[in-house]
């Protein structure tokens, strides 16, 4: 099965006072035409979808999830946004983050594993943050059109246009995003804009040089945790340079750490396993050992009871593995955990239509229809 392409870092609204040095022809056109409630509007319609296929947002982590949005508000309290900035923490392990139109942003909790300070992080987020801001995204659909991919998905019922049901096929939730790369341009006034909003925020923008170098050692190293992050923003000696130049006319000073950052850490630590445990059933499923995912997933949820996101990959194991009607109480309990969520219902069609049941089938599609806002 081929995976849907998602578009991640689409733009948002350009802030006061700052000010594009390379500014290409289409930003410019981009700046006139880009309406903001309609940003808003398609990055609510989309979130639900760029989570699904990202991983699934991780729900039982309070610590984490209430400290990533605090410091997104403060970033974008720097930016004078008048956006209503949410983050996702993203059952992910790999490195990466990403933004949709209208502030809506995933954080892979892989990201919180990697860094070694709070300003390494917030240097991502900045960066992510500044793409958004400065337009680039809108202009050049960068990550593949997202305008009209809820209303695709609800269309296919989550597989593939002539992929039959329980074709030992996986639906591929959470394994299955495409991304392109920005310009050098691009890059290179995300971080210059970037780390003025993390010094304008009170963080330490030596946090944006130890990332960067932190990524190009582990992308010489062939470290695949940080392949996402580094195929969609690669490193050169250009970027390396020149962020190491902006980051010089800035004293030495600002937040580096803090016990909130330290406490988010240790909330992912004390339930890694279960997290890791979720990376190897993924990884059995796309080599087809599904008995083996299978019984990965149920020493995950012994861990992580109550994570949508791990049902939900057990409800697409086991219609790959043949047992569509126990696939169908995975996914109603998907539902439970995420009664709001289009992806719930249609993942429930998906499996009765796997146990042949049509009706019910249409039944939730309709239901995922309404939902999508």
């Amino acid at each position: 099965m081929k995976p849907i392409a998602l578009a991640v870092f689409v733009a948002t609204l350009g802030i006061t006072g700052c000010q594009n040095p390379v500014r290409d022809p289409i930003d410019s056109v981009v700046q006139v035409v880009t309406d903001p409630k309609k940003e808003v509007q398609k990055g609510t319609r989309q979130y639900p979808f760029a989570l699904a296929q990202s991983g699934g947002d991780l729900t039982q982590f309070p610590v984490t999830t209430a400290y990533l949005n605090g410091l997104i508000q403060r970033l974008a309290k720097t930016a004078n946004s008048p956006f209503p900035w949410e983050i996702r923490l993203i059952n992910d392990g790999s490195i990466n983050a990403w933004a949709l139109p209208g502030g809506k942003m995933g954080v892979n909790y892989g990201l919180l594993k990697a860094v070694e300070t709070e300003a390494e992080l917030v240097s991502v987020l900045g960066h992510e943050m500044a793409h958004s801001i400065e337009l680039h995204g809108t202009g050049r659909e960068t990550f593949g059109a997202l305008v009209g991919l809820a209303a695709q998905v609800i269309e296919i019922g989550i597989s593939e246009p002539g992929t039959k049901p329980g074709s030992n096929k996986l639906i591929g939730l959470g394994q299955n995003i495409l991304m392109g790369q920005y310009s050098q341009s691009n890059e290179l006034e995300a971080d210059r804009v970037g780390v003025d909003l993390m010094v304008r925020a009170g963080f330490d923008p030596r946090g944006a040089i130890g990332m960067q170098e932190k990524l190009a050692k582990l992308g010489s190293g062939g470290n695949s945790v940080a392949q996402k992050l580094l195929g969609t923003h690669p490193i050169s000696r250009e970027r390396l340079a020149a962020i190491k130049s902006e980051v010089s006319k800035y004293p030495k000073a600002g937040q580096s750490t803090s016990d909130a950052f330290a406490q988010a850490q240790s909330e992912i630590k004390q339930l890694e396993s279960g997290l890791q445990l979720v990376t190897e059933a993924r990884k059995a499923g796309t080599e087809k050992q599904f008995s083996d995912a299978l019984k990965l997933t149920e020493r995950a949820l012994k861990i992580l009871p109550n994570e949508h996101s791990v049902w939900r990959l057990q409800a697409e194991l086991l219609v790959a593995n043949k047992e569509p009607r126990q696939a169908i109480q995975s996914a109603l309990k998907v539902r439970d955990l995420n009664p709001s969520d289009p992806i719930s219902e249609l993942l429930l069609g998906y499996c009765y239509d796997s146990a042949g049941d049509k009706a019910n089938g249409d039944l939730a599609r309709s239901r995922a229809k309404r939902l999508v806002k």
